[in-house]
C-alpha cells in the first residue's frame, strides 16, 4: 500500500493537497538549490547556476521550466482527453520532480562529491586510475540516480495517466517522445 502512494500519490490525494504539498516542495527547491549552486533548467534537469546570478534569476529559470513543461503537457492532455484539468498537469509536473531534489542532496555529500570530482579530473592525466574506493561511490551514487529519475518520469507518467486517462500504447509512446523532447528544448532555451 504504501509503495502505491510513493509511485501514484494522485489517485490517494486530492487536488489541494497535492498542490500545497508541491508548491512546498517548489519553494524547498529554489532555496536549496539555489544554495548548493543548482537551477532547475529542465524538468529532470539541474545546471550549475552563474557565480553572480542571484536567487531571483534562479527562481526564474526554474519557473520557465516548469511552465514548458505544464503547458506542453496540459496541450497533449487536451488533444488526448478534451476533459484534462490544468490543476491535475500542475501537480504531475511538480510532484515529478520532488525525487530530483533528493538526487541533488546525495551528490553533495562530501564523500561522493569528493569522488565525482576526482573522476572529474581523470580525464586530464595521462595515466587515469580511479581509486576504488571513489569507483564504489560513483556505482552507487549511479544505481541511486537511475532509480530517482525513474521514480520521478513513474510520477510524471501515472500523474499524466490520472489527468487524462490514457490507456492506448501509441499514446503513451507518443507522451514519453514529447517528455524527452520537451526535456531537451528547456535546456536549450
Amino acid at each position: 500500500m504504501k509503495w502505491k502512494i510513493l509511485l501514484n500519490p494522485f489517485s490517494k490525494f486530492s487536488e489541494v493537497q497535492l498542490i500545497i504539498a508541491g508548491l512546498i516542495f517548489m519553494l524547498i527547491n529554489f532555496t536549496v538549490t539555489y544554495l548548493l549552486g543548482f537551477h532547475m533548467d529542465s524538468i529532470f534537469h539541474y545546471g550549475y547556476i552563474g557565480e553572480n546570478d542571484s536567487l531571483l534569476k534562479t527562481v526564474l529559470i526554474t519557473l520557465k521550466s516548469y511552465l514548458i513543461a505544464i503547458a506542453v503537457l496540459f496541450a497533449l492532455g487536451k488533444i488526448f482527453n478534451r476533459r484534462t484539468r490544468l490543476i491535475d498537469i500542475i501537480n504531475t509536473v511538480i510532484i515529478s520532480q520532488i525525487p530530483g531534489l533528493l538526487l541533488i542532496l546525495i551528490g553533495e555529500i562530501p564523500v561522493v562529491e569528493q569522488a565525482i570530482l576526482t573522476t572529474a579530473e581523470l580525464p586530464k592525466d595521462k595515466t587515469p586510475q580511479i581509486p576504488a574506493s571513489d569507483l564504489i561511490i560513483l556505482c552507487f551514487f549511479a544505481f541511486f540516480a537511475l532509480i530517482t529519475i525513474a521514480h520521478g518520469f513513474t510520477l510524471l507518467y501515472n500523474g499524466f495517466k490520472t489527468a487524462t486517462n490514457i490507456k492506448d500504447v501509441k499514446k503513451i509512446l507518443l507522451f514519453a517522445f514529447i517528455v524527452i523532447i520537451t526535456t531537451i528544448f528547456s535546456q536549450l532555451i
